[in-house]
């Protein structure tokens, strides 16, 4: 089954911790993952992928993960410290400041599944993540997975 894209707006919000799950350089891919814990209420695998990034500054771990275009001072301040052409590429925050994390990439998008953390990506499936049980099955894909808006300035 192929999964609806849906657009959205940014900013989001993640009220869940995320970390850093994996960076795939030879696809210049970052892939953030928030696990299941249904300690916490958490039932789903929250996976959030940035492709063609040409730049990052990324945390380990973020206790809960808003993503939100740059403002046109932050761009600048990016630009300057990531010089060269950005073809279609943005600048997305992680946090309310730019000092919580930035990847400049051309897309991201986001979604969620039932599959537990020891599945491979649902959102990169194309690539063979590591797995931490290797004789499971792929996950299920989510319904839907979201991407933003193009935001015009």
């Amino acid at each position: 089954m192929t999964p609806q894209v849906d657009l959205t707006h940014l900013p989001v919000k993640f009220a869940r911790p995320v970390g850093l799950f994996t960076y795939i350089i030879g696809h210049s891919q970052l892939l953030l993952r928030g696990h299941q814990n249904d300690e916490r209420g958490l039932s789903t695998t929250l996976e959030v992928l940035f492709k063609n990034v040409s730049a990052l500054s990324v945390r380990a771990h973020y206790p809960s993960l808003t993503i939100r275009d740059a403002s046109s001072e932050e761009e600048a301040e990016l630009r300057e410290a990531v010089p060269g052409s950005w073809h279609d590429a943005r600048a997305f925050v992680l946090g309310e400041r730019l000092l919580g994390g930035f990847v400049v990439a051309g897309a991201v998008y986001w979604g969620e599944s039932s599959a537990p953390e020891t599945y491979s990506s649902f959102l990169v499936p194309e690539y063979e993540l590591p797995r931490l049980d290797p004789g499971q099955p792929r996950p299920p894909e989510p319904q839907t997975i979201y991407t933003p808006y193009r935001q015009r300035r």
